[in-house]
């Protein structure tokens, strides 16, 4: 099961290598990218397979992992997170959150879901308008992984959210100590926010 489920992550990094190839508008996607996305969401598919297992809920999740990939190499390489990938992913997300709530009888999970959603859309939001710190992709990603997050526990959302910016938070002390980064130079937050997430996911108890 894990090693069939990682050869379809793989493939399916391979196929949103093209998306992603399509969406950068100033920097290249070479071969080596795309090849260590794809890797990289095969990888992913097979923690998410086993840590879930044959559960119906695996399918969303892994749809979640595999949109991800492309999503931090886009805002890695320009500092933005499209629209175009996220706005498609709440429904996608959404709807098979939706069934496999109905299929498993999980309508307090999927509740949650929706209430940590626009908890934590909602969250960003203000902080954008507050500090000007953040992007509408931003405020777009977070309601996206409160959506995931959600359906799992109360304990996933708080552990995913904290450690996404902790990892942020590390990752430009590093960029700044090592004096690649300029001190009001913008760091992209999608990829660490992801990450944070999908770890949430991986390491913390299925609701």
């Amino acid at each position: 099961m894990i090693a069939s489920w990682a050869a379809l992550g793989t493939a399916s990094g391979g196929a949103l290598g093209a998306m992603t190839r399509r969406t950068l508008r100033t920097r290249a996607f070479g071969w080596r990218a795309w090849i260590i996305s794809a890797v990289l969401t095969g990888i992913l598919f097979a923690a998410l397979t086993s840590r879930i297992g044959q559960d119906h809920v695996l399918l969303p999740f892994s749809y979640l992992a595999a949109v991800l990939v492309p999503l931090a190499a886009v805002d890695l390489a320009e500092r933005r997170l499209p629209s175009a990938m996220l706005l498609p992913s709440y429904a996608i997300l959404g709807a098979s959150l939706t069934t496999v709530a109905v299929l498993d009888a999980r309508y307090e999970s999927l509740a949650r879901s929706l209430i940590t959603m626009a908890a934590l859309a909602a969250a960003y939001l203000v902080l954008a308008l507050a500090t000007g710190g953040l992007g509408a992709g931003d405020v777009k990603l977070a309601g996206l992984l409160g959506l995931a997050l959600g359906w799992i526990s109360w304990q996933a959302v708080l552990t995913g959210t904290i450690l996404g910016w902790l990892l942020a938070a590390t990752a430009r002390l590093a960029l700044r100590a090592s004096r690649r980064i300029e001190r009001d130079t913008p760091t992209p937050l999608g990829p660490h926010l992801a990450l944070g997430a999908i770890a949430a996911v991986i390491f913390t108890g299925m609701g």
